[in-house]
Parts: C-alpha cells; structure tokens; sequence
C-alpha cells in the first residue's frame, strides 16, 4: 500500500515539476499529425465526422438496423458511435505507448528524459481529437432526440480512462524493451478486447457466464456510462463506476511499478 502511494505521489509530483514539457510533447503530437497536411487541423473534425456518417449509411439505410431495446435512441449509429468514441481514445494511447521509450531512445540513453510523460502526453493529444469527435455526436444528438444533463458526469468516465490506458501504456512499454514482440501481441490482444468490450452489443446479451468477466473489464464500464450519460439521461451504475475505477486504478499502479523497475535497465538494454 505504501508504494502504491509512493507512485502516486511521484507521478504527481512529476506532472507538476514537468507541466511545461508535457504541454510541449502534446502540442507536438497534435502538430505532427495535423500541421503541414493541406486541411491541417480540419483533419481532426473530418474523421469522427466520416465515421459518424459511415455508421448512419450502413446501418440505418443499408442494413436498417435499429437499435436494441432500451438503449435510449432508434438509431444504431448512434448507439454504435457512444461505444467507439471512448474506445478509440483507450486504444489509440496504448498502441502508441508500446513503442515511446524505443522512439525516444537517444534522449533515454543521453539524458534524464521523463519519458514516462510520453503515455500521458499522448492520451491529452488524443483527448482533444476525442472531444472533437464527443462535440459531433453532442450536436447530432441535439438535432435528433435532445440532450440531457447528464452528459456533465463525463469526466468521472475520464478518469478512468485515464488511468487504465495510462497504466496499460507504462506496462506495455516496459514490456517491448525487453520483448520487442510487445507490439504484435497487442494487437491480437486490442482487437479481441475490442469484440468483448459491449460497442455493438449490450452487457445482458452476453451469456451470463461472461458477464461478470465483462463487467471487470474497465472499457464495458466506461461504454455503459457513456450510453447511460448521452443515451438514457441516467446516471452510470455507482457499483460499476466504483469497480472500474479500483481495476484501473490497479492497472495504473502496477504499470507505474513496472515501468520504474524496468526504468533502470533501459539504457542498457536500449
């Protein structure tokens, strides 16, 4: 329990003493990705955009899939587009984590660089383009069935997005150090995650063996809360806000752990 708090502690103490060089490595991230293309930051408005469009063409009018019962709306696109919103943010921050220390390997080897800043760095990066992406859905759910306040409890669904990607980006970039076939087994593992986290389906249409299983997982939490916050006008299950953020929570220390050990051999290793 202590060093659990010691992590804690020195990551916050970190944060405060990097502030600058963390909003540095985010305005970066957001420039290489966007700055110097033809249509720059309009990129970031275009994709959530394109997919919010796609969903809407292929399953309402291709497929004319509505929605499942008791989710809050009749269209499945929207439906679909609250559970990829947040996976997208979780996943996009833990494969681009797996390779941060071999990416910053000079400054690693040359210097005392923060490189445990790069996970969160990215995830901010990513917030924003998610934000844009929420910012979409918020309008086209004004336009087709209203909003509702409940929308304000967002954030404690960041929260633990934050610390579960956070966590998981610290492990597997400590892992493809030392085991460089890190990077490919995440993604078998992302896209199986991806089919057992409920974004084309609900928690109760899972056999009920699983379920248990799926409501440990953080991402079903998270997806629940979103439709409960934008869909139902409800607020998310206190019960499984609690065990997702205590599962990220752990996730969060024990990547923190790992990466400290981990740390002291990377020039070596490097």
């Amino acid at each position: 329990m202590r060093d659990a708090w010691t992590i804690c502690q020195n990551f916050l103490r970190k944060l405060l003493l990097q502030r600058n060089l963390l909003r540095n490595l985010v305005v970066r991230d957001l420039k290489s990705r966007y700055i110097g293309s033809l249509m720059g930051f309009f990129w970031a408005v275009i994709h959530p955009l394109m997919l919010l469009f796609t969903y809407t063409f292929v399953f309402s009018v291709v497929l004319r899939q509505k929605a499942l019962v008791k989710t809050g709306t009749d269209s499945f696109a929207l439906f679909l587009f609250c559970g990829i919103l947040p996976w997208l943010l979780f996943q996009d921050t833990v494969i681009r984590s797996v390779n941060m220390v071999i990416d910053y390997a000079n400054l690693v080897k040359k210097t005392k660089f923060p490189v445990e800043m790069v996970p969160l760095s990215l995830f901010l990066a990513n917030l924003v383009a998610h934000w844009i992406g929420l910012g979409i859905l918020l309008l086209a759910l004004a336009w087709s069935q209203g909003l509702y306040g409940r929308v304000l409890l967002l954030p404690l669904l960041w929260i633990i997005l934050f610390l579960f990607s956070l966590g998981l980006g610290w492990l597997v970039a400590t892992l493809q150090v030392f085991l460089r076939d890190t990077a490919q087994v995440l993604q078998v593992v992302m896209t199986l995650w991806f089919w057992f986290t409920p974004i084309f389906y609900t928690l109760d249409m899972l056999p009920e063996r699983l379920r248990p299983l799926a409501q440990f997982n953080p991402m079903s939490v998270v997806v629940d809360g979103y439709r409960a916050c934008l869909l139902q006008g409800r607020s998310p299950d206190p019960a499984a806000l609690l065990q997702g953020f205590l599962v990220s929570l752990a996730i969060f220390i024990l990547g923190g752990a790992v990466f400290r050990v981990g740390k002291r051999e990377f020039s070596d290793v490097l």
